[in-house]
């Protein structure tokens, strides 16, 4: 994404109809547009096209769409916005964000590393966010990790289940 380009769409950030004219997409090729132009900014370490991403899947009106988008973000290693993220999929409470969630918590934390956080303060980003989204299968989720061979993310997935019993 080039900087007029970005500085435009940041000019627009609360008119989303301008920014999908300026971009050239619609309500229906956004997904593709944010996660394709992610992976270019991300090839390009270009962290500015990121958040200016970010944003524009903040006011993406369609729930399910918006949810589509961050949850392949989350998933996705090389930029540098997981924990706001998965704070987004925390106030969009979508059940569909709960399978990449536990991937991440299968797969571990290596693509996180550049937080600087422990596993424990990683883990609480994904305990709050499941917590929120209430359904059973995410409750299953928080229980199945309480028992994890990591340490921190037990050591979480426990304080969250005590958290939410009372």
């Amino acid at each position: 994404m080039d900087r007029n380009l970005r500085k435009l769409l940041d000019e627009c950030r609360n008119d989303i109809a301008m920014q999908y004219q300026i971009a050239g997409i619609t309500s229906s090729t956004v997904r593709n547009y944010i996660v394709s132009e992610m992976a270019t900014a991300i090839r390009g370490r270009d962290w500015e096209a990121s958040r200016t991403l970010l944003a524009m899947t903040r006011v993406v009106e369609d729930s399910e769409v918006k949810a589509d988008i961050l949850n392949s973000l989350l998933v996705t290693p090389g930029h540098e916005l997981h924990q706001e993220v998965t704070m987004e999929i925390q106030r969009l409470k979508s059940p569909s964000s709960v399978p990449y969630i536990r991937s991440v918590l299968e797969g571990g934390f290596g693509f996180l590393v550049y937080t600087g956080s422990d596993d424990e303060v990683i883990a609480k980003w994904f305990s709050h966010a499941l917590a929120k989204i209430g359904t059973v299968e995410a409750i299953e989720v928080i229980k199945e990790f309480c028992a994890d061979d990591n340490a921190g993310i037990a050591e979480e997935m426990s304080y969250r289940l005590k958290k939410i019993a009372t």
